[in-house]
């Protein structure tokens, strides 16, 4: 896989060893409030960790899963990435420790993933869903170029619920 960089951020794939940073992400509340109910430790492990370690290549059935750090650091700060939609889409996704969270790398890392996306990868269009009322992950999917591009009503059970969800999308450029 081409290394993706920027100015102050590294990326590497996620391997067995950020198994404890992975976990600590997924059962911080703050962090999984707009996405997904708090799980077992095992459930995360097997239903979403694991999947996500085999090498990643265009087409694949899993997610892309970078590990976001400092450059020249290897200091966890949140993961990023995307999955193969099939027809040049792919859907992104994002989420960082708390500490990092208002800071700039999720629109930092947002863009990088985005040129790795359109450059590397030759997708033609990205897409983002996010439960309505996750106003951080909005603004940085609008500062990164995305459109909100419609709101699909109550189609997500989440916290006992039904919510809306916000769709949004990049076009590459080079395809228009």
């Amino acid at each position: 896989m081409k290394a993706v960089r920027s100015a102050r951020l590294d990326y590497r794939p996620l391997e067995a060893r950020d198994w404890p940073f992975f976990l600590a992400l997924q059962q911080d509340p703050r962090v999984m409030h707009f996405i997904s109910a708090l799980r077992a430790e095992d459930v995360i492990r097997q239903q979403t960790f694991e999947p996500r370690l085999p090498p990643w290549e265009k087409g694949c059935a899993h997610w892309l899963c970078l590990v976001i750090h400092p450059r020249g650091r290897d200091v966890p700060m949140g993961l990023t990435g995307f999955i193969d939609r099939g027809d040049g889409i792919a859907e992104v996704g994002f989420l960082l420790a708390p500490a990092y969270q208002g800071r700039g790398v999720g629109s930092e890392s947002l863009r990088d993933i985005v040129r790795y996306a359109f450059e590397v990868q030759g997708f033609r269009k990205l897409t983002a869903t996010v439960t309505a009322g996750n106003h951080a992950s909005r603004r940085t999917l609008l500062n990164a170029g995305f459109q909100q591009e419609g709101t699909l009503r109550q189609n997500y059970f989440l916290h006992d619920r039904w919510h809306d969800d916000w769709i949004f999308g990049l076009l590459n450029p080079t395809f228009s």
